[in-house]
């Protein structure tokens, strides 16, 4: 069987673990790492995109196999074509969604590790996804009638390329388009622009004394 470390959705009020759970993949599968170090809405999160020629309820079986005795709580069923999995091992949240594909399945697998309110609270200032470890240099939030505006500054110590495939990758999962994509790993220097509707995000990433700063602009449409 294929083993990587993995993190994914959302669950409240478990206590805490340093260790990740270990997660087997299907030897006939290929595995794609979407985010490995990452946090949303305050939760650190891993995501990984995985391919097989296997069926959807063959997949759906090796899940529900690997996960169900293992779980504090566990849920599985079919939603809008989907096969949704999702197994509470405290403090984590392991979830596959199952698509069919023309030639096997698309499945999006995850874990996401419980917080508690003080932390989580504190992480939710920065709702913006990040790569572990960054901190947010200035966050300013702007609006009109129609757009709201942000413009965020990250700093970390990854490497350009880390940063620019993470963010490429968060947001092209996030059902995104890519409009600009440029990436100067050599010179410390690279550029995204994405968009979703008439919401756009521009980022930009730049390495300076062993420290990459990202700065973000985000415009929104209003809800």
């Amino acid at each position: 069987m294929k083993y990587l470390f993995l993190t994914a959705l959302l669950f409240s009020g478990m206590a805490q673990s340093s260790d990740w759970p270990e997660i087997q993949f299907p030897d006939t599968a290929k595995v794609e790492i979407v985010a490995d170090n990452m946090t949303h809405n305050g939760y650190p999160m891993k995501t990984w995109l995985m391919t097989d020629k296997q069926s959807q309820m063959m997949t759906a079986s090796y899940f529900k196999n690997l996960w169900k005795n293992n779980s504090f709580r566990f849920d599985a069923r079919m939603f809008n074509g989907d096969y949704i999995i999702n197994s509470l091992q405290p403090p984590y949240l392991l979830t596959v969604r199952i698509q069919n594909n023309f030639d096997g399945v698309i499945a999006y697998v995850g874990i996401t590790k419980d917080m508690d309110e003080q932390s989580l609270h504190q992480a939710r200032k920065n709702s913006f996804p990040t790569l572990m470890n960054s901190d947010v240099i200035s966050d300013i939030h702007s609006n009109d009638i129609y757009k709201n505006g942000r413009t965020l500054t990250i700093a970390n110590k990854q490497s350009v390329s880390t940063n620019y495939y993470f963010y490429r990758n968060y947001f092209l999962q996030q059902g995104w388009i890519e409009n600009i994509g440029l990436l100067e790993a050599s010179i410390g220097t690279a550029a995204l622009q994405l968009s979703k509707g008439t919401d756009v995000v521009d980022i930009s990433f730049n390495k300076e004394n062993d420290v990459t700063y990202i700065v973000a602009n985000q415009v929104m449409e209003r809800q």
